[in-house]
């Protein structure tokens, strides 16, 4: 299992661990809830992208900043 894999299967595991706690722990543990967690995580990484989207490519500097040179007048 490469490192990304194992890291989104661990985050997966906590999610799903997470979710089985607050349903106060019911029979059949954590697995139970895995679809469950998958399923928040794609929404989470699904917002994250979207706000990426609209928010990049970020708005051009003033002209009068040190990165564009001195203003001109």
């Amino acid at each position: 299992m490469s490192g990304s894999t194992a890291l989104k299967e661990k985050r997966l595991d906590a999610e799903a661990h997470a979710l089985w706690v607050a349903a106060g722990s019911p029979a059949g543990g954590p697995d139970a809830f895995r679809e469950e967690a998958l399923r928040q995580i794609q929404e989470a990484e699904t917002a994250v992208d979207e706000a990426s989207e609209e928010s990049f490519p970020a708005s051009d500097p003033p002209a009068h900043t040190g990165i564009t040179g001195p203003e001109r007048g």
